[in-house]
């Protein structure tokens, strides 16, 4: 190896050297540049194949150097350099290739940058003599592989050294003398061709041998898992480098189904599906060739999630916990995740199991749970959820707080805060069977549409927001009983009252009736009644009753009473007499009657005078009567009346009345010597009138006359007197009614000689003469057409004022009586004189020339006289006008003239007061006024005279700004202004005036200002380094602006400004340089200037610099500055703070300062300015603001505590404190806590009870910033209050309490037991959340407290009281005293312990109810007959609640006996038909009794039962019991009944024999009868009548024939008729019955007559037998009655006639026959009325 190394180093050195000095443009030519060329191996490339040339062609090139690569490596030039001049002289020919070392990826080094050779020096010695090709390499193989490197082998051939070429793509190189070399620097995963070439000493190559091998892919980094579900897991890798053609990836679930899969893809992700939930699977991924070279694996490891759990389900859901359920479908998981919400706090646990019971839960509240399956490593499934709502607890305290006939009020406590409505439910038992409800959030409901008197049950549930239903509580009451209806008064009398009402709505067990007399003795009286109806008694007559009657529930709750008022009648009045009657009225008296009555009422009437009637109500026993009608004879009644108006009897009188006086009497038609009167006609009646009349004191006589009209003309009477007139009505008799007067005057006589006179503008006088007769005075009226006035006097001449100017008036005069009566009027017309003229002024004036105007005069006029004059020329002017001015010219300037205007009425005759006034003309102006001095305050003017006169001269100024303005007078051609204010422009005028003082000439006028006055008050307020700014206050007077001026003694430069302001800033000044300023004011004309003001002032100094705090303490803050630039002398140092307000000041030359002395905890403000040369003026200061630090608070203290917050306070420290700030910090949660507070207390809040805290208070300064020491306090707070304290389990002497924790921490809880709040019986600690207290006494209230503790036990929560009750003990003995069919009296003895009452509650079966008592006995009323109860007695508690263990008692009521029932023996039927309703209550059925023996038995029925009882006789009254049975005693109803009645019997056979017969002629034939008593059988029913029917025709019977009378058969012969109708005499003894027929007696009530019989016809007879008689518009009425006919006998034959003979002797037969018959009839007629009734008309029954 050194021997080929040296001789490789000698060739290459002369190489080298050749190319140097002979073939320098050569080398130039084909070397590369450094780094430029493509490849380094295709510049050795290219030298090989020239070298190879070489060899080829056997010859020996010209140019021994066919080509020379520098190699720019230093490691390789100094390896050339080091052996080059040993080599020099032993080669002649060489031919060197050079490589440079390439800087691209792919060099010779490889992608990895791993060193080999950079160059390959491959010498080749050529001469003359031709080399032998070494062999070719064999045997080329691959050893190892790895991701960047492969290891080549081969057989050693003849060559010297080998060549390594290898190329993916891009070719490298290297040579090697072995025959192994490894590849390095390889990029992994690609196909690699290798080509190894054995070369020669001289270079000359071999052929090439080659073989391809990919590299290993590079392991795959940065794999990770993402994107994780239940059954896939999707993968992400990066390759680092290289290639690979595809991605193996396989994964394996480990020991779970020991199963591997694998998958190739070709990107560098990939998601792994079909996993199994819950699983570890390991994945590995694998880079691999395309040849399927496989690199290094890399792994991981993933859990897939959980599958989602399944089947999620709640159930023993309490009001504090809930069991979850659920099912894992799929895959595997290593636990469960439970978390629970319920939404603002959230718990999580874990169970391995798939359920789970949540505790602690608090009751009806919605709880969110969320399970999830959790894999080994952690992982979660997704969660599943469900919602479910704990059980509400249930509530407490259902009291009824109202009830009314149709509601029920609720109110009870809420059992807590969480559920979502309450659910009521109602019930009435076994009234409908019916159960309503209702949800609510309140915690009271009032139930509506209830049916009074019923008893309902009512249950309270607390429901969740989703339906969950806590556990009820029930309470039931009465509804009350509904108000009875319709409840009315009947059948009074003087002490009774009867009452109806109907049956209120719903249930009463009965009702109760009150009746009170009110005040009049104020006794109430009261009676229960099962009925709708009553009688009261025992009243007193007219008394006012009010009766109540009021429906009650079987509880005895009472409904609302309804009342009603009435009033017996009151009793008949006694003693009625008349007395003092007059014409229309009679005064009455009576007696008081008996009892009360309220008032009288009188009624009269006048009979038949008007047929009416009239009434008046009065309070005392006597009474006028008024408003009757005279002499009509009036009957009066008296009705006590009570004071509703019920009437008692009336009692009467009857009296007349005087006549009446007439009416309506008046006078019409009167003149001067008559009056006419008229009247009505006088109530009642009069015959005529009786009229007088006199004049009274005028003549003293007195005339009459009179007359039947009702009207009279009275004649002969004097003018304007005043006559009486009387007018009196007079009876017939001559009585005289009461007199009627009038009074009335006749008609004055007409004026005369009316005259006017004395007019003016306002009044004319009147004149006239006394008319004839009297007048009383005189009525004068006046009138201008328009307007009317009138005065009344008593004069013969009047003044009439107030007249209108200038108007023409009509005056009348009228004589007028006494009584107002007018005569005829006298009438005269008159002119006033105008008015004078108003408001004559002077409207314009000039030199020859007045105008003047006027207002019209009051009135009227017609036009106007104007007339002038002047006093110098001494002419008078006049003119007329219409209008009311007037333009007088041609007149003389400056003249007085005198003017006068009157106004002329439209007579033109009458003029009016003429109105003067004087005026002046003007005088002329004056000339050439000038301004002859201006200042401040004066301005001097003159002027020349006008042309003309003038008295004085009027000067006038003013100005724009004040708009003042001023006069003076002058007598002088010249004026001197003073007092003006400066700086302002006048106006100036002159005028002249004329000798009157006022008439004033045209004025010359022109504009002048005054100076400026000086300014005021110039002041510097401002001076800068630069800057000086200066004001003032403007000058008295006015200016229109300013002209300042400033210089300096330094540079004496001057300038100049103007301003409008009072201000002015002066900039560009030299800081610290004096400055002299002037300032002078300018008027409006910019030329005016005022007096200048001056001073002097220097600029500030410049500011300091970099002022800082370099420390600070509780009384000490150091500072320190820059000095300014340019100059200052020292330094002021000043500090100040908001609290003291004292300022402090100091100077130094220094630039720091020390501060001491200073107040703790305070701002201090601090300021340093530098101060010139002057010491006066100073720059401006540079300021910042520092605290002191606070002092260190005092005498921290834990004020209160409470479950969430500690109260703390302190002292403040010395000094000041803005602020203060509190630290927090608990060793629980290790969370700090920090607040901020300007008080010296803090109350901590949001902290978690029972929680040890640490606290510290430090001062801070208002910078928020400067913090004090601290000072520390440790305290814990409260326990919170337990939850939910209720006593789950009461026994007789135990209570068993339980409760929810509180929120926050606790060690342990207490529980106090007492029977009242100030004693305590005994303490119990436990770390439960219940506890069971034993040893109770039984029915005894019990007070319990329960509070939880802290850790350090003493902090105590707050208790939670809760009273509660033991239950009673048991009572014992229960029994029953009596039973009755609706009531049962119970007896027992006390329990042992307390009690307060005793509870009986029973039932039918439907239904409970209740009734409470404090004896150790009840009455059990309104229970229901027949009805076996269960009665259940308890003792309660003092509460009304806690109830003890029930004692049961099962009885049964007695059966209720049947009130209401119907017996009725139906006709034609001999049985008896027993009907009746099902009495109250229950029952098993009913026996029916015949006379003590049971005949019937009847099952229970509805509402209405019925039996029949056959086999009876008809007509007879029988004994019957019902009695109703029941599972007690039976309840009987005795009654007696009767049987019906039917048609009697017909006897088979009958005799009727004529015991009597007698007639008169051919008719009136008439008979007796008899038949035996016998025939009238009642087997059938009793015989109440029988007839008898005459026939002269048939033999047949029909029914007909009893509606057939004697008027029948004479229409028609062939038809029978009855004839005798008779009552049955039951008393009859006699076994015969006799009858008359025939003796015209009319049967009463009927339409039959017992008419006599034709004594020429056959008749037959049959008996008719009633058992039952109707009478129907006087026939008998067959269809209603009962009877029977039997057949047709003969009764009689037809009379023979007798012979002629017997006529002779008829007359004197007749006679004895009347004679007897008279006496046979008298005889008969005493018999019958013994023995003979006749028919009444009977109602069927």
């Amino acid at each position: 190896m050194v021997h080929h190394s040296s001789r490789r180093t000698i060739q290459v050195t002369f190489l080298s050297l050749c190319v140097f000095f002979q073939n320098l443009s050569s080398l130039s030519a084909q070397q590369p540049n450094d780094g430029n060329s493509s490849t380094p191996s295709s510049a050795t490339t290219a030298s090989v194949n020239q070298t190879s040339s070489v060899f080829s062609t056997g010859t020996v090139s010209t140019n021994p150097v066919t080509s020379v690569t520098l190699n720019t490596n230093s490691k390789a030039a100094s390896q050339t350099s080091s052996v080059a001049t040993a080599a020099t002289s032993a080669l002649t020919t060489t031919s060197v290739t050079s490589s440079t070392s390439s800087s691209s990826a792919k060099g010779s080094g490889g992608p990895g940058g791993t060193s080999t050779p950079s160059a390959t020096v491959a010498p080749t010695v050529i001469s003359s003599t031709r080399k032998t090709i070494p062999d070719i390499v064999t045997n080329l193989s691959i050893s190892n592989k790895t991701t960047s490197s492969v290891s080549l082998n081969w057989n050693l051939s003849n060559g010297i050294s080998y060549k390594i070429q290898w190329t993916d793509g891009y070719s490298n190189r290297s040579n090697t003398s072995n025959t192994c070399y490894t590849v390095t620097g390889l990029t992994p995963g690609v196909n690699y061709t290798f080509s190894v070439t054995a070369v020669a000493a001289d270079g000359t190559e071999g052929a090439p041998t080659s073989i391809s091998a990919f590299t290993f892919p590079d392991i795959v980094t940065n794999l990770s898992t993402s994107d994780k579900t239940t059954s896939s897991v999707s993968l992400k890798w990066n390759l680092s480098n290289g290639i690979s053609s595809y991605y193996k990836i396989q994964w394996t679930d480990g020991s779970y189904s020991n199963s591997t899969n694998s998958s190739n893809i070709s990107n560098t992700s990939y998601t792994v599906t079909g996993l199994t939930p819950g699983v570890n699977y390991t994945f590995s991924v694998t880079a691999v060739a395309a040849d399927g070279t496989e690199g290094a694996p890399t792994s991981i490891s993933a859990f897939t999630n959980p599958y989602v759990v399944a089947n999620l389900s709640v159930s023993n859901k309490m009001n504090s916990s809930l069991s979850v359920y659920w099912n894992l479908s799929n895959g595997n998981s290593s636990y469960y995740k439970i978390m629970w919400s319920d939404g603002s706090y959230s718990k999580v646990n874990t169970t391995s199991n798939t359920c789970y019971t949540v505790t602690g839960l608090t009751p009806g509240v919605n709880y969110t749970f969320s399970v999830t399956a959790v894999a080994a490593d952690g992982t979660e499934g997704a969660p599943t959820s469900i919602s479910a709502f704990t059980k509400p607890n249930v509530i407490s305290s259902l009291t009824v707080s109202g009830r009314s006939i149709s509601y029920v009020s609720l109110k009870w406590n809420s059992s807590n805060e969480n559920s979502s409505y309450y659910k009521i439910q109602w019930t009435d038992g076994s009234y409908s069977n019916n159960t309503n409800s209702s949800n609510i959030s309140n915690t009271s409901y009032t139930v509506t549409g209830l049916t009074p008197g019923v008893n309902y049950t009512f249950s309270v549930t607390a429901v969740a927001a989703d339906g969950t239903e806590g556990a009820p509580t029930s309470i039931s009451r009465f509804t009350i009983p509904d108000i009875v209806k319709n409840l009315s008064t009947s059948d009074k009398n003087t002490s009774s009252v009867s009452l109806k009402w109907n049956s209120s709505n719903g249930i009463s067990s009965y009702y109760k009736i009150q009746w009170t007399d009110g005040s009049y003795s104020n006794s109430t009286n009261s009676s229960n009644t099962s009925n709708t109806s009553y009688t009261v008694t025992g009243l007193t007559p007219g008394v006012k009753y009010t009766f109540s009657v009021t429906a009650v529930a079987a509880d005895g709750t009472e409904g609302a009473p309804t009342s009603i008022s009435a009033f017996t009648i009151p009793d008949i009045v006694t003693n009625l007499s008349t007395s003092d009657k007059n014409t229309s009225s009679v005064s009455l008296k009576w007696n008081s009657s008996n009892g009360i009555s309220s008032y009288y009422k009188i009624q009269w009437t006048d009979g038949s005078y008007s047929n009416s009637t009239n009434s008046s109500n009065i309070s005392n026993t006597s009474y006028t009567v008024t408003g009757l009608t005279p002499g009509v004879n009036y009957t009066f009644s008296v009705t006590a009346v009570a004071a509703d108006g019920t009437e008692g009897a009336p009692t009467s009188i009857s009296a007349f009345t005087f006549p009446d006086i007439v009416t309506n009497l008046s006078t019409s038609d009167k003149n001067t010597s008559s009056v006419s009167l008229k009247w009505n006609l006088s109530n009642g009646i009069s015959s005529y009138y009786k009229i007088q009349w006199t004049d009274g004191s005028y003549s003293n006589s007195t005339n009459s006359s009179n007359t039947s009209n009702t009207s009279y003309t009275v004649t002969g009477l004097t003018p304007g007197v005043n006559y009486t007139f009387s007018v009196t009505a007079v009876a017939a008799d001559g009585t005289e009614g009461a007199t009627t007067s009038i009074s009335a005057f006749t008609n004055p006589d007409v004026v005369t000689s009316l005259t006017a006179s004395d007019i003016n503008i306002s009044s004319v006088f009147l004149n006239w003469n006394l008319s004839n007769g009297i007048s009383s005075y005189y009525k004068i009226q006046w009138t201008d057409g328009i307007y009317s006035n009138s005065r009344n006097i008593s004069n013969t001449s009047y003044t009439v004022t107030g007249l209108t100017p200038g108007v023409n008036y009509t005056f009348s005069v009228t004589a007028v009586a006494a009584d107002g009566t007018e005569g005829a009027p006298t009438s005269i017309s008159a002119f006033t004189k105008p008015e004078v003229i108003r408001n004559l002024t002077l409207t314009e004036n000039q030199t020859t020339l007045l105008n003047i105007n006027w207002t019209e005069p009051v009135g009227n006029s017609s036009f106007f006289n104007v007339h002038w004059s002047n006093d110098i020329s001494k002419v008078s002017s006049n003119a007329t006008t219409k209008d009311t001015f007037f333009n007088i010219t041609g007149l003389t300037p400056g003249v007085k003239y005198n003017l006068c205007v009157s106004a002329v009425a439209a007579d033109n005759v009458t003029e009016g007061q003429p109105v003067c006034f004087k005026a002046y003309t003007k005088p002329e102006v004056i000339r050439n006024l000038t301004l002859t001095e201006n200042q401040t305050t004066l301005l001097n003017i003159n002027w020349t005279e006008p042309v003309g006169n003038s008295s004085f001269f009027n000067v006038h100024w003013s100005n724009d700004i004040s708009k003042v303005s001023s006069n003076a007078t002058t007598k002088d051609t010249f004026f001197n202004i003073t007092g003006l204010t400066p700086g302002v422009k006048y106006n100036l005028c002159v005028s002249a005036v004329a000798a009157d003082n006022v008439t004033e000439g045209q004025p010359v006028c022109f504009k002048a200002y005054t100076k400026p006055e000086v300014i005021r008050n110039l002041t510097l307020t401002e001076n800068q380094t630069t800057l000086l700014n200066i004001n003032w206050t403007e000058p008295v007077g006015n200016s229109s602006f300013f002209n300042v001026h400033w210089s300096n003694d330094i540079s004496k430069v001057s300038s100049n400004a103007t301003t409008k302001d009072t201000f002015f800033n002066i900039t560009g000044l030299t800081p610290g340089v004096k400055y002299n300023l002037c300032v002078s004011a300018v008027a409006a004309d910019n030329v005016t200037e005022g007096q200048p003001v001056c001073f002097k002032a220097y600029t500030k100094p410049e500011v300091i610099r970099n002022l800082t705090l370099t420390e600070n303490q509780t009384t000490l803050l150091n500072i320190n500055w820059t000095e300014p630039v340019g100059n200052s002398s020292f330094f002021n140092v000043h500090w100040s703070n908001d609290i003291s307000k004292v300022s402090s000041n100091a100077t130094t030359k220094d630039t720091f300062f020390n501060i001491t002395g200073l107040t703790p905890g305070v701002k201090y403000n601090l300021c340093v300015s530098a101060v010139a040369a002057d010491n006066v003026t100073e720059g401006q200061p540079v300021c910042f603001k520092a605290y002191t630090k606070p002092e260190v608070i005092r005498n921290l203290t834990l004020t209160e505590k409470q479950t969430t917050s500690l109260n703390i306070n302190w002292t403040e420290p010395v000094a000041n404190s803005s602020f203060f700030n509190v630290h927090w910090s608990n060793d629980t949660s290790k969370v700090s806590s920090n607040a901020t507070t300007k008080d010296t207390f803090f109350n901590i809040t949001g902290l978690t009870p029972g929680v040890k805290y640490n606290m510290q208070v430090s001062a801070l300064a208002a910078d928020n910033v400067t913090e004090g020491r601290s000072v520390g306090l440790s305290a814990y707070t409260k326990p919170d209050v337990i939850r939910n304290i209720r006593a789950s389990e009461i026994t007789i002497s135990s209570v068993f309490l339980n409760w929810s924790e509180p929120e926050g921490i606790l060690s342990f809880f207490r529980v106090h037991c007492s029977t009242d709040l100030n004693s305590v019986i005994s303490n119990y600690s436990t770390n439960a959340r219940f506890f069971n207290i034993t040893g109770l006494i039984p029915g005894k209230r019990y007070i319990f407290l329960v509070s939880a503790f802290a850790a350090d036990n003493s902090t105590e929560g707050q208790s939670v009281d809760l009273s509660s009750y033991t239950k009673p003990d048991i009572i014992k003995n229960l029994r029953s005293l009596e039973i009755t069919s609706s009531s049962v009296i119970l007896n027992w003895t006390n329990p042992e312990g307390e009690k307060l009452f005793f509870r009986v509650r029973w039932t039918n079966g439907s239904g409970m109810l209740n009734k409470t008592t404090i004896a150790a006995s009840a009455n059990i009323t309104d229970l229901t007959p027949g009805f076996n109860y269960s009665f259940q007695v308890s003792a309660v508690a003092a509460d009304n609640e806690t109830e003890g263990k029930s004692v049961d008692l099962s009885l049964c009521t007695n059966a209720s006996p049947v009130h209401d029932y119907d017996c009725q023996g139906p006709n034609h039927t001999a049985l008896l038909n027993l009907t009746w309703t099902t009495p109250l209550g229950s029952n098993q059925g009913f026996n029916i009794t015949l006379n003590g023996a049971t005949q019937n038995s009847v099952q229970s029925c509805a509402n209405v039962c019925n039996s029949n009882i056959q086999g009876l006789q008809y007509s007879k009254n029988y004994n019957l019991s019902i009695v109703t049975l029941g599972c007690g005693q039976s309840g009987i109803l005795n009654l007696m009944c009767k049987t019906g009645f039917t048609h009697p019997p017909v006897p088979p056979s009958f005799n009727i024999t004529v015991i009597k017969d007698s007639h008169e002629g051919d008719t009136d034939r008439k008979v007796t009868i008899k038949f035996v008593s016998s025939i009238l059988n009642s087997s059938n029913g009793p015989i109440e009548a029988y007839g008898v029917l005459l026939s002269t025709d048939t033999d047949n019977n029909s029914l007909s024939f009893l509606t057939k009378n004697y008027s029948d058969w004479r229409e028609d012969e062939t038809t029978p008729y009855l004839t005798v109708l008779k009552i049955n005499e039951l008393t009859r003894s006699s076994e015969n019955i006799e009858i008359e027929i025939g003796d015209t007696s009319r049967i009463n009530g009927t339409s039959y007559i017992n008419s006599p019989l034709d004594a020429q016809k056959k008749y037959k007879a049959a008996l008719v037998i009633f058992t039952y008689l109707h009478i129907t518009g006087g026939l008998v009425d067959i269809s209603y009655s009962f009877f029977s006919i039997t057949p047709f006998v003969t009764l009689l034959d037809p009379v023979s006639k007798p012979p002629q003979i017997l006529w002779l002797i008829l007359p004197i037969t007749i006679l004895v026959i009347i004679i007897v018959i008279i006496l046979i009839f008298l005889i008969n007629k005493r018999r019958s009325k013994k023995t003979e009734t006749e028919i009444p008309v009977n109602v069927l029954r």
